[in-house]
């Protein structure tokens, strides 16, 4: 695995980041950045990246640990097993063991949905340098044995195996193979979602909760172009028009915009773009209050990636795809691409051979 460029975290919001009024809890990314390199949020602006995530303070992340091996999320009213649950298991395996944990005076655990699961993530990672994951959890890589059974042991390394399940089952079919589900993951190691078989033989780490299910949108078309989100207060624009930018014209294109009567439009961080996937859905997996122009489309964020400040992070709401085609991860995946467009040439990255774009599609959002 080639060594990480990774970057030095700004470790508090930016002095003039613009203060949202949502209610979805922040990132954890106060850097700016460029298309190649971290810098600071007023030069990333005056360079022509306006808009990023670094430079709006979202309500921050306020984990409590109860004391008692449990942590609490006042945001979801989520309780959350705090430790790190080291043995990989098989996806039913897991929820087995979620279901018979008694912790924290609770008998209700479960394996969370990957919305949940995404609720926890910190975006100051860099793998095999600090987790995706927010401080009040911990996580540990595996040894090298968990790649003696792995089929992309050559693109794979313990330091990135941070495979950890959710409950949430792909819509559409696994690796386009008819009939065959996948399960959607999040990685806290690596910093991305994808999938993997319901019924394989490889196991994933897993982190349990308890509560009521969190996460079920809210949508209201406002007849103006524009579609509230009573879950998160967001509003977001209805329509996209279908053209893919590089991640700086995407920053531009929301930062200009006009629409519904409001100037404040933004491109939205990776968590929030993460809150308007509909996982009951195979492509577009998107409600159908909005329009995608592209069903095949995927969006940028304006989150950064940490292992190279040259590369955002986006979600698939199209097929997520290898680059012959084949919808290896499934729709509502999130990866990265390069910020600046696909270099001549480049072809697909790592086991699964994933298509890179570098152009993709953008719905700019307010709140």
């Amino acid at each position: 695995m080639p060594p990480k460029r990774g970057y030095t975290p700004a470790a508090v919001p930016f002095a003039q980041a613009v203060v949202l009024s949502n209610r979805l809890t922040g990132t954890g990314q106060h850097t700016c950045f460029t298309d190649t390199a971290a810098t600071d949020c007023a030069h990333a602006a005056a360079a022509g990246f306006p808009g990023q995530d670094g430079s709006y303070a979202s309500r921050p992340q306020a984990f409590e640990d109860r004391g008692d091996g449990t942590v609490f999320d006042a945001a979801t009213g989520l309780l959350w097993q705090q430790g790190h649950n080291a043995r990989r298991l098989r996806f039913g395996d897991a929820a087995a063991a979620c279901a018979a944990l008694r912790l924290g005076g609770r008998n209700d655990w479960r394996l969370p949905t990957i919305r949940e699961l995404y609720s926890l993530t910190h975006w100051q990672g860099v793998t095999g340098q600090r987790p995706f994951v927010a401080p009040a959890f911990a996580i540990a890589a595996p040894d090298a044995s968990v790649l003696e059974d792995d089929r992309f042991a050559a693109t794979h390394a313990p330091e990135m195996m941070g495979q950890t399940w959710s409950a949430t089952i792909y819509a559409g079919d696994h690796y386009g193979r008819p009939g065959v589900k996948g399960v959607f993951f999040f990685n806290f190691l690596d910093g991305r979602i994808k999938q993997a078989p319901r019924d394989g033989r490889n196991g994933l780490f897993w982190r349990c909760v308890a509560g009521p299910e969190w996460g079920a949108n809210a949508f209201t078309d406002r007849g103006d172009g524009s579609v509230q989100d009573g879950l998160t207060g967001l509003t977001w624009q209805q329509v996209d028009d279908g053209r893919p930018r590089t991640w700086g014209e995407a920053l531009r294109h929301c930062d200009g915009m006009t629409l519904a009567g409001f100037d404040d439009w933004r491109l939205p961080n990776v968590k929030e773009l993460q809150s308007i996937v509909d996982y009951r859905r195979p492509a577009p997996a998107i409600d159908p209050v909005f329009r995608q122009a592209d069903p095949q489309a995927w969006f940028w964020s304006s989150t950064s990636f940490g292992d190279d400040p040259a590369e955002a992070l986006y979600v698939c709401f199209g097929p997520c795809t290898s680059a012959e085609g084949v919808d290896v991860h499934g729709a509502g995946a999130q990866r990265s691409d390069p910020k600046a467009g696909v270099r001549p040439g480049q072809g697909g990255r790592g086991g699964q051979n994933d298509a890179v774009r570098g152009r993709n599609h953008v719905r700019c959002v307010r709140g």
